[in-house]
């Protein structure tokens, strides 16, 4: 991994911008600060921690579509060695700024589906929050392909997604690319993975969680956290973690 960096690597071709400055400025407070937005975070991350306990700390793991680094700092605070590759140079200015403390850490623009890093670069990689703000499912399922392309044998993805088996009422019924477990499962065994394990998260609408008084809101959060794990089928969102088969 290359020593810290200042500012942003840039790929010998330009990056889109995903997320203007202006939205990478407002990005964390206007979805993660408050009493919601924390609940959610804590879930997403308690998901990402459990499958970050299959790889060792000095393990090399990178988030795809790290935006600002909600969820890379945690996995940083924790003792992971983690870097992360967003598409719009404005969000990873953001995270930059966060970035405390001495230690190797690495911040790539690029897309997704066409990260500049040769194969079997990493132990983990994940993507959260991600798939579904891509341009369609087919580019999507190419991202999971690449994920898988980065990895070494023995190593990790953990490929998050919005579920298009989720019925389409309130919030779900936003446009946004959807795809089923079944696609995402086809496409990284395709890509060498066999599936670890495969689980939903947010069986309960946002909604449940607006409307809840706040003092209600450890009960929403749990009975959600439960049903999940029954019901993943019906989610808002799936987890699909693979590993990585040995070459023949």
């Amino acid at each position: 991994m290359p020593a810290p960096t200042s500012t942003p690597q840039r790929p010998t071709s330009a990056a889109s911008t995903a997320y203007s400055q202006d939205q990478a400025e407002a990005y964390d407070d206007k979805r993660f600060t408050g009493p919601v937005g924390r609940r959610l975070h804590a879930f997403e991350w308690d998901i990402l921690r459990e499958a970050l306990g299959r790889v060792d700390r000095s393990a090399r793991i990178i988030e795809i579509g790290c935006g600002t680094g909600r969820l890379l700092l945690e996995a940083r605070r924790a003792g992971y060695r983690v870097g992360g590759l967003d598409a719009s140079p404005h969000m990873l200015e953001q995270l930059r700024r966060k970035i405390t403390g001495g230690g190797e850490f690495e911040m790539i623009v690029g897309q997704a589906a066409s990260v500049p890093m040769p194969d079997a670069s990493f132990d983990f990689v994940y993507a959260i929050r991600l798939l579904n703000q891509t341009e369609s499912p087919e580019y999507a399922l190419r991202v999971v392909a690449e994920m898988h392309r980065l990895l070494r044998p023995g190593g990790y993805v953990l490929a998050e997604f919005v579920n298009a088996h989720r019925p389409r009422w309130g919030d779900n019924r936003r446009e946004t690319t959807r795809l089923t477990p079944a696609q995402v499962i086809e496409c990284g065994r395709a890509a060498g993975g066999e599936v670890i394990t495969c689980r939903g998260a947010f069986l309960l609408s946002m909604q449940a969680y607006n409307r809840a008084p706040r003092f209600c809101l450890p009960i929403v959060s749990g009975l959600d956290r439960l049903l999940s794990r029954l019901l993943p089928r019906w989610c808002s969102r799936s987890y699909v973690l693979f590993r990585k088969r040995a070459a023949a």
